[in-house]
């Protein structure tokens, strides 16, 4: 019996996936030259070797990259595994089966980064202020620049309304620069 559950729990840690052992030096080979604050870029507003930045990517809802125990909902993976898809990562490359693998566990095993509390959004949202304008421009981290109605803050994003067709978007703050990110927090302010 002992040695069963030795064998068992021998089983279990080589299935799992070390963020550290497993999944950084996956991310370092293949995505840092465009996604970290080593090269400084961020591209997309992504990066991975910034824990605290890269954990606003990893939460359990819609607008996530990373939906922890979820790796079919999770859209950093479909970017990867997906050859075909327009905006495959890396773009001129495939990973092998055992990166795929290795980072498919790590997302069904919660895609937990060492030392780092997981992003938890707030399920209360917050109402605009009565007297903002209907359009406002919101740029991100890449520059760009998008005019959308605010509609609420909601957990880690803004939740934005297009002109074009009345859709609301959530977008992640942390994606917006710090003007935006401060427009974003005053706005929602009570």
């Amino acid at each position: 019996m002992k040695s069963l559950c030795l064998l068992l729990a021998t089983a279990v840690a080589a299935s799992s996936a070390d963020f550290k052992k497993d999944i950084e030096p996956i991310l370092e080979k293949n995505c840092y030259e465009c996604h970290s604050e080593k090269t400084g870029k961020r591209k997309g507003g992504f990066v991975f070797d910034d824990l605290e930045t890269f954990k606003l990517d990893i939460a359990d809802n819609d607008v996530a990259q990373i939906r922890p125990g979820n790796p079919d909902g999770s859209h950093f993976l479909e970017v990867i595994v997906n050859a075909s898809h327009e905006k495959h990562m890396p773009p001129d490359d495939q990973l092998s089966n055992g990166d795929i693998r290795k980072l498919t566990e790590w997302i069904k095993e919660g895609a937990l980064l060492p030392g780092v509390k997981p992003a938890v959004a707030s399920t209360t949202p917050s109402a605009p202020k009565k007297s903002l304008p209907p359009i406002m421009s919101w740029t991100n981290l890449e520059g760009k620049t998008i005019r959308a109605g605010f509609v609420r803050l909601e957990g880690a994003n803004v939740v934005l309304r297009m002109p074009a067709n009345g859709q609301e978007v959530p977008y992640p703050i942390a994606k917006l620069n710090a003007e935006s990110q401060k427009q974003a927090q005053e706005a929602g302010a009570p």
